[in-house]
């Protein structure tokens, strides 16, 4: 279209016009689109929903990425192109000129975006991670995770769909929708249960889920890997004898919805009416108290087998525990713990 209508304007001169009109007519598209215009190289660039031509080329001018905003804008229009069309998140290379950086644009040439989370404290701690480098609105992901129905197409509910998300880093566009983000995750879990892990969490009489519920409940006890190999021992004694699982962590997180941050657990705590009291209810909870990582998982899988079916934490404040086999030997163990407690003050 811009070249008839150049050819139409110089037809109606005279040769000589014609000659200096073309001349001058071939140095300001060079200017305008072949001249190099990208400044300092290897930027990214996020162009959000709805962005204009002037919103875009002001961001640009700002953030110091082109020499000439002018150039830029006027090269937009040549090229047709319009910002809301291709929102994302683009790789701007040193000495593009205004021909290739709008050419890349109206392309939806998007460069990925890095997701990366190794652990979450609850599902609301997670769809912040998820959100924060990406355009997705964080009500939209939060109503997915609560919409049963579609949750049910993987297999998940809203109480455990956070086992379906496994703690890595992964390459998504900056447009992906929560339906494609959600995908995108359930592949990655089908990855991660290969056989080797689907047939030990099968000898340990546990679904993929229940093993996630139960590194969530491990994780809330300790950090250290040995540790954990130990306490899933434990929990794995007591449900193989269907006792209570009695866990602290669990109490903690029912009592979260009325009181946060609780530091200890007294007996009172212990009557709140929840599937997540492991003082009351026996079995696993619905879903995990957290998002586990891969290494809590494997810890679970990976369980040191023993005979013990008690654990309290040590005194000295470590993060490690003592292990019993009965009761009399525990409440020795657990003692040392409350009066550590107590010297410190903590008694709530």
């Amino acid at each position: 279209m811009i070249v008839k209508f150049i050819f139409l304007l110089l037809g109606k001169m005279g040769k000589r016009w014609m000659v200096r009109m073309g001349f001058l007519i071939c140095i300001a598209l060079y200017v305008t689109l072949g001249l190099p215009n990208i400044h300092p190289p290897n930027r990214l660039l996020i162009i959000p929903r709805g962005y204009t031509r002037g919103q875009l080329k002001e961001q640009l001018k700002n953030e110091g990425c082109i020499r000439n905003s002018v150039t830029f804008l006027w090269a937009t229009y040549l090229l047709k192109y319009q910002p809301q069309n291709r929102p994302g998140q683009y790789r701007l290379m040193g000495h593009m000129n205004n021909w290739q950086l709008v050419r890349m644009l109206r392309g939806g040439t998007q460069h990925p975006v890095t997701l990366t989370f190794a652990t979450a404290a609850n599902k609301a701690s997670l769809v912040d991670q998820l959100v924060s480098g990406i355009g997705l609105q964080k009500e939209t992901l939060w109503a997915l995770l609560h919409d049963a129905k579609k949750l049910s197409a993987y297999g998940f509910t809203p109480e455990n769909i956070l086992t379906m998300f496994i703690p890595d880093s992964y390459e998504v566009y900056w447009t992906i929708t929560a339906e494609q983000l959600l995908l995108k995750m359930y592949l990655a879990y089908q990855r991660f249960w290969n056989a080797t892990r689907l047939n030990k969490a099968k000898k340990i009489g546990l679904s993929p889920t229940d093993v996630s519920i139960l590194a969530s409940i491990v994780q809330a006890e300790t950090n250290d890997q040995q540790d954990a190999a130990m306490i899933a021992g434990v929990y794995i004694n007591r449900l193989k004898r269907n006792m209570l699982l009695q866990s602290c962590p669990m109490v903690i997180y029912a009592q979260s919805a009325k009181q946060s941050g609780i530091r200890r657990v007294l007996e009172k705590d212990t009557y709140i009416d929840s599937p997540y009291n492991s003082y009351r209810k026996k079995g696993l909870p619905p879903g995990p108290i957290g998002l586990p990582t891969i290494a809590m998982i494997d810890a679970v899988l990976n369980y040191a087998p023993h005979d013990y079916l008690f654990f309290s934490a040590k005194e000295d404040f470590s993060g490690l525990h003592y292990f019993a086999r009965n009761y009399a030997e525990h409440l020795k163990n657990a003692n040392k713990y409350r009066k550590a407690l107590n010297q410190l003050k903590i008694m709530r």
